[in-house]
């Protein structure tokens, strides 16, 4: 078992008498953008955090940190302090936005 994954590594390595092919660079680029398009397509990283901190909401809200805190302080938005940190949950923030949504008129 092990002779096989060490002749896996070695097939797997580039050495200098080794030459790089245009098929090689094709794939190599192939494999770079799916992977971006994978990134890309799920949303950035914030999407896919549960829990935010003041700044990530600040910045989502666009509100300043006084408003962000009178927004505590009235209980329009629920929050959670670890610490010396407050966290918020994504899902609070969205059903918030829900509450405050109006419908427009046709």
């Amino acid at each position: 078992m092990e002779k096989k994954s060490r002749q896996s590594e070695e097939s797997s390595a580039l050495f200098t008498h080794q030459l790089v092919t245009l098929a090689d660079l094709e794939k190599f680029k192939e494999q770079i953008l799916s992977e971006m398009r994978r990134l890309l397509s799920g949303g950035s990283t914030q999407h896919s955090k549960q829990w935010l901190k003041s700044r990530e909401v600040r910045k989502l809200l666009d509100v300043s940190p006084g408003k962000l805190h009178a927004m505590r302080v009235s209980r329009q938005l629920s929050f959670m302090r670890i610490g010396g940190v407050i966290y918020y949950d994504r899902a609070d923030i969205e059903k918030m936005f829900e509450k405050f949504k109006t419908t427009s008129v046709k």
